[in-house]
């Protein structure tokens, strides 16, 4: 790639693509975070105990789930962010490329699990400590 048509690239949007991929990556990463930090909590330890094993440096995790989930929040929010101006300045200009299909899937993938995060006390937390006290039994 000649210096040009790197300066072209970079002016018509299509060079960050990749950095925009790769915030998506962090975007996925970040919610898995956080929806395992929330299973931290009592759901691992408990499952992981009925399996005969045991993870007690789960609590520091557990301790943090809060700031956690807005970490993956705010990279989700920035991915969600750039992708909608990309998407506007390209229907604008038509002279850049789209957002990418696979940083768009990313995204949404980071969405779900971050909503599965959100939800995980109030909705996932007691169904799965009972399946688990189920099966003590």
């Amino acid at each position: 790639m000649s210096m040009s048509s790197g300066l072209r690239a970079r002016r018509d949007g299509s060079g960050g693509k990749s950095g925009e991929t790769a915030l998506s990556w962090a975007a996925v990463a970040a919610a898995v975070g956080a929806v395992f930090a929330w299973a931290a909590c009592c759901v691992l330890p408990m499952s992981l105990a009925l399996a005969g094993l045991g993870l007690g440096g789960l609590s520091l995790i557990a301790e943090q789930r809060n700031w956690i989930t807005l970490a993956a929040l705010a990279v989700i929010g920035g991915g969600w962010l750039l992708t909608w101006r990309r998407a506007r300045r390209c229907r604008v200009g038509s002279a850049c490329a789209a957002p990418s299909r696979l940083g768009t899937r990313l995204l949404s993938a980071a969405t779900a699990l971050a909503l599965l995060a959100l939800l995980w006390q109030p909705v996932v937390e007691p169904w799965a400590l009972a399946l688990i006290r189920s099966a003590r039994q």
